[in-house]
Parts: C-alpha cells; structure tokens; sequence
C-alpha cells in the first residue's frame, strides 16, 4: 500500500550557488533512506515531480535537485541545445552536495541514499556514482549522456539499469557497450528491459502507449523492492 507522502519546495547550498529542488517524503516521519532524482534535459518538470512522490509512497525520502533554476523545456530543439551545452562537472557536483543536505534533515539519520537518474540525469547519476563515494546505490533510467567507458571505472556501488526496447534515444547497442564496459571492470549491476516501452516510460505518466504504462508500473516496483535491500 502506498504510504501518505507530504512534498515541499527545498533548497541546498553547493559551494558557492543554490541549488532549488523538490522533495517528498513519507508524512508518517521516522528515519528513511533517501533517493537523490536526477530529471533529464525538459528539467523539474510536472513528469519529474510526479515521479519524485511516486518514489517517496514507497517509503523514501526524494529530493529532486533542479538543475536548469525554475526553467522547463519542451521542444525538441530546446531540450537539446541545453543537454548539449551543460556543465557537467558542476552538475556533478551539485548532485554530490544534495546528500549533505539531506543528512540535516530529521528524516534520514544514519539511513543510506541513493541517485536515481532520467536520460540526461541517467548520465549524471553515473558521474556522480564514478567521481564521489557518497552514493550506496543507483538506478539509471535510460540514460541519453553517455559517459567515457574509463570513466566508469571507479563506480563501486550497485546499480539498477531500466531501458525499453523501443527507445530510440538509448538504442540497444548503447546499451550493449554500456554493459561491456560494466563487464570489463567488474562491475556490479542488474539490467532490465522492458518489451515495447520507449524513452522516458518513467517520466511521461499519461502516455498513450501501453507498453510505455506497464514499464513505469513494474520498473518502479522492481526498483523499490532493489533499493530496500541495496540501502539496507
């Protein structure tokens, strides 16, 4: 049964700039593990917010940092443009600087967190898995920022990999060099395919495809049941 969630606007420091979001929690309080949600190139739109609570029923405590300052994007032609020209170093560490935050909230304690990344944030959460040790866990949704095989090499977190069949944004052979490159430095990781479903099954909840439905119902079922054991 879904839990009772409360959700606000939050805030976070991250050297010298600040870093708007959104979190959700658990209305019931306790100490929770947490999922720091990385959106993808449209930013903290309604999609995003709307899976942040969908996490958060599952009992975790979600912050989704927005990365792009309050602005959304929707054509094709703007999205890109703003994947395209993004700082991803200071992305990266602003996504870092979410879990200090996070641990001065009541609601965490000593309980562990995980990064859970979208398309572009797909990337980013693998960057942030790679370039700090803060992360127990992560969870990457169809990733369309695809990272230097070397540059994976210093994950030591598990990881849980969504993509559809259909997804002509992260074709099979991404993902097959993705897993190869996991492969070759021994990384541990579970990949999920999801027959039908193209990219951002997760994050387009009124989408007419039926593939598309049923891949976000029983990826976000998997990957609470994964995360309760991976943050354990």
């Amino acid at each position: 049964m879904a839990e009772r969630i409360v959700s606000m606007h939050a805030a976070h420091r991250s050297g010298k700039e600040v870093v708007d979001g959104f979190l959700s929690r658990p209305s019931a309080g306790g100490e929770r593990p947490a999922i720091v949600l990385v959106h993808g190139y449209r930013g903290l739109d309604d999609g995003q917010r709307t899976v942040t609570r969908r996490f958060a029923q599952e009992g975790f405590v979600c912050l989704s940092p927005d990365r792009f300052h309050g602005k959304t994007y929707h054509t094709l032609e703007d999205c890109a443009l703003k994947k395209t020209s993004l700082d991803i170093p200071r992305a990266v560490h602003n996504i870092a600087d979410s879990v200090p935050y996070l641990r001065k909230l009541p609601w965490l304690g000593d309980k562990k967190v995980a990064v859970l990344g979208f398309c572009m944030g797909g990337g980013l959460a693998l960057y942030a898995l790679a370039q700090s040790k803060v992360f127990a866990a992560g969870v990457i949704y169809y990733q369309s920022l695809f990272p230097d095989p070397e540059d994976l090499k210093d994950i030591a977190a598990p990881m849980l990999c969504h993509y559809g069949t259909d997804d002509p944004g992260t074709t099979q052979t991404e993902i097959d060099l993705f897993r190869q490159s996991l492969d070759k430095h021994k990384k541990k990781y579970e990949i999920a395919m999801y027959p039908g479903a193209g990219h951002a099954f997760l994050n387009n909840p009124q989408s007419k495809n039926v593939a598309n439905r049923e891949g976000a119902e029983k990826s976000v079922t998997k990957t609470a049941k994964w995360l309760r054991k991976a943050l354990a």
